[in-house]
């Protein structure tokens, strides 16, 4: 019994380790190695900058039309891989009380990015 609970406590070690080096891999897009170093000094700055990694945004269905109708509210943005988006990798500053929305190039999908406020409010929940 000893054994199993060792080796699933090693398990999960593991795989805490993987997801935490993954993330780091994706913040890389934004910070060298050692403001990344420097950036877990601070757990708050830290757990933002985790957390915009896959959430800072969302993709959403469009209509053509309605993206003509609303040219000027738009920007527009190329993704390469819409399943799987770095927020870091689009180099986009967040605003602080302001959503931005991008057209996703060659589709019908926009990218809304999350203020600063909002995310900060999603991670206190």
């Amino acid at each position: 019994m000893t054994k199993l609970i060792t080796i699933i406590l090693l398990v999960c070690t593991i795989s805490v380790q993987a997801q935490t080096e993954n993330l780091d891999k994706k913040l890389l897009a934004k910070y060298s190695k050692k403001e990344l170093t420097s950036l877990k000094e601070n757990p708050t700055e830290y757990n933002f900058a985790k957390y915009c990694v896959n959430n800072a945004f969302y993709i959403a269905p469009s209509s053509k039309e309605k993206i003509a109708y609303n040219a000027e509210k738009y920007g527009s943005i190329k993704i390469k891989n819409i399943s799987n988006v770095n927020f870091f990798e689009l180099n986009i500053n967040l605003l602080k009380n302001k959503n931005q929305v991008f057209v996703i190039n060659n589709s019908s999908k926009v990218l809304v990015v999350k203020s600063e406020e909002q995310i900060i409010r999603e991670i206190k929940k």
